[in-house]
């Protein structure tokens, strides 16, 4: 019984490690910053449900306090200059903050 309820912690375990491992050696994989002037929680939320079903995205964090974009996108699929236009098309300014591509 005991054996059982290790090996399933172990699965677990690296069930919920392996992803993260999975992500950091993605080649493909690159995070841009953006500085966008939002003025309220509409704005935030406009921003979610449009940007996050664009062409690459594959996490966004948007952040009414700080006033900040954070995508993480597929560079196969789509360039900081496609997701910037794309909060233009919302009505933001979009300036990069931060870029992180490799």
């Amino acid at each position: 019984m005991k054996t059982k309820k290790i090996i399933s912690l172990l699965m677990a375990t690296m069930l919920a490690i392996f992803p993260v491992f999975a992500q950091k050696s993605n080649p493909n994989r690159a995070t841009i910053v953006f500085n966008v002037a939002m003025d309220c929680h509409s704005c935030q939320q406009k921003i979610e449900k449009n940007i996050a079903f664009e062409k690459g995205v594959k996490a966004l964090d948007v952040s009414l306090q700080k006033q900040t974009v954070q995508v993480t996108y597929d560079t196969r699929r789509t360039t900081v200059e496609k997701l910037q236009e794309a909060i233009k098309k919302l009505g933001y300014e979009a300036k990069v903050q931060q870029d992180e591509r490799k």
